[in-house]
């Protein structure tokens, strides 16, 4: 049987604006807006310590954070030997700085685009991942595309047209040498093309892992209990053979930070609640996986 532990990325970056959605706080941040808003990065953070405490290994975590409020997140769980991830809009160097063990790209690309500015932005992205191999920072690829309206004429609906350009993609990628130490993609919609886009990731034996991305939805859920998207996403993921964890986004943690803006519970509970979320989900990929044919 395949190891049954799912490897986990957690999304601490820029999707969600702190200052407008947790703290409400319009126009330019203040100095202590700025350091209120780092401190709710390391109340999620120290959600991460207390899941590991209790079982998830440190080896199986990866935080991707921004440079701007998550750096000292990044820098305490590198201190850890939590696994750190750093998007490029600084630049390679300042990520480079901050040594991080991979780069993650978050991108939407459309396959047919046209081929000038496809073949540029392809060109671009070869060089960032040469350049990683010399740095040694490996890429971490979240990707989606939008389909024409000509694309969806063609697959016949828009969920038939985004997985084959996701494939697409991929193997376009692939074509120009940019090979990713992770690929992440939002099953929702798609879930019976999930095998094929692991297997176009795996192909010829590539040294890969896929992510399916949950917790996306963070704004519309009103409870910190698994909500029954993530369960579905969490369930597929570990019962589909290629696929090896999650990308979890801010659902995780985005209802708990509110919480504990307004006041509503205390920092141990903000803490103690995005660790039984994480928890939950790691609880729920090993038993479905464990009990799944495929493995």
């Amino acid at each position: 049987m395949k190891e049954t532990l799912p490897f986990f990325v957690l999304t601490l970056d820029e999707r969600v604006d702190l200052y407008a959605d947790v703290l409400a706080i319009t126009g330019k941040p203040s100095s202590a807006d700025r350091v209120e808003a780092a401190n709710l990065k390391r109340v999620v953070f120290e959600g991460v310590k207390a899941a590991i405490k209790q079982g998830i290994p440190p080896s199986n975590i990866a935080i991707w954070a921004d440079r701007d409020l998550g750096e000292s997140v990044l820098l305490r769980a590198k201190a850890m030997s939590i696994a750190t991830s750093a998007s490029p809009g600084s630049g390679l160097g300042t990520v480079q700085d901050l040594f991080v063990d991979y780069i993650g790209i978050h991108l939407s690309f459309n396959p047919d685009s046209p081929p000038n500015t496809r073949q540029q932005f392809l060109k671009q992205l070869k060089v960032l991942s040469s350049n990683n191999e010399k740095g040694s920072i490996p890429l971490i690829i979240e990707l989606d595309n939008t389909p024409t309206a000509a694309q969806i004429d063609t697959f016949g609906n828009s969920m038939k047209a985004r997985a084959n350009l996701l494939v697409k993609s991929i193997q376009q990628f692939q074509d120009v040498g940019v090979d990713s130490a992770f690929w992440a993609f939002d099953p929702q919609g798609i879930e019976s093309s999930t095998a094929t886009l692991a297997a176009q990731a795996h192909i010829d034996g590539r040294p890969t892992r896929v992510l399916l991305s949950a917790s996306d939805d963070f704004q519309n859920r009103n409870s910190n209990q698994l909500t029954a998207n993530e369960k579905h996403i969490t369930q597929l993921a570990a019962r589909t053979h290629g696929i090896d964890g999650l990308l979890i986004g801010p659902g995780a943690y985005y209802h708990q930070l509110v919480e504990f803006t307004q006041k509503t519970i205390g920092r141990d509970e903000a803490i103690g609640s995005i660790a039984n979320h994480l928890i939950s989900m790691s609880k729920l990929f090993e038993e479905s996986r464990a009990t799944s044919a495929v493995f």
